[in-house]
């Protein structure tokens, strides 16, 4: 008998380890939380009442620090390439040649509160933006749960927001992709829910939008780098 309890214990201990190596999330999952929009545009929590589903989700084969790990400095080097001439503040940008467009939320994306960074991308950048979000909606709604959204936490920087970040962070860089208006950062705990009587678990939604970025970023569409301490997927078009 004692030598099945052993047995028993190994055999558990093996699939922990071999089913843990292989997962594409990280070893800590931020906590579910939910967000939802009411009647006048104004996000606010979701009740959870019911239960937390789960949808099909693709293995990535890893983890998604190392699938999505697009350094600063191929970022940085696409970005100079196809973006604009890094602007102090909004109105130097009349004097562009290289055009920008205001993103706000839509049926596709939820831009936040954003307090280091303005609203604003190249139109390449402002489309893929788009692509991603319907993608992603799309996705999650054809594996069966309601309408959810991506949310937008930083967009493009001034000189003079990222002067104000790194005030706040000084591990914040000068060299920052989000100064040429091709760079954008989508949260992957913060997702904003539709319809609330269908929640759906924060690892898959977290998953499925790794899916997304997983199928541009292999098209050569964008760089794609996954940030741990921001919580986000920090993306530049290409």
């Amino acid at each position: 008998m004692r030598a099945f309890i052993i047995t028993f214990i190994l055999l558990l201990t093996i699939s922990f380890f071999f089913f843990s190596g292989t997962s594409e999330f990280d070893e800590v999952e931020a906590p579910q939380r939910v967000v939802t929009i009411n009647g006048n545009g104004v996000e606010q929590p979701a009740k959870i009442d019911g239960k937390v589903h789960s949808l099909r989700v693709k293995m990535l084969g890893g983890r998604l620090s190392d699938i999505f790990s697009d350094s600063n400095a191929i970022q940085l080097e696409a970005a100079e390439k196809i973006g604009i001439t890094p602007i102090t503040d909004l109105r130097t940008a009349y004097n562009l040649r290289t055009p920008i467009r205001k993103v706000n939320t839509c049926d596709a994306y939820v831009v936040d509160s954003l307090r280091h960074s303005m609203p604003y991308l190249i139109p390449k950048a402002a489309d893929l933006l788009a692509e991603i979000g319907q993608a992603f909606t799309d996705t999650v709604s054809a594996r069966g749960g309601k309408k959810y959204k991506i949310k937008v936490t930083s967009v493009m920087r001034t000189d003079n927001t990222v002067s104000s970040l790194r005030k706040r962070n000084r591990n914040a860089t000068t060299s920052s992709c989000h100064r040429f208006g091709t760079t954008f950062d989508i949260s992957y705990t913060r997702f904003i829910c539709c319809d609330s009587s269908y929640i759906v678990s924060q690892a898959d939604l977290k998953n499925i939008l790794a899916e997304v970025l997983y199928d541009l970023r292999k098209e050569g569409r964008c760089y794609v780098k996954y940030e741990v301490k921001q919580s986000c997927f920090h993306i530049t078009t290409r």
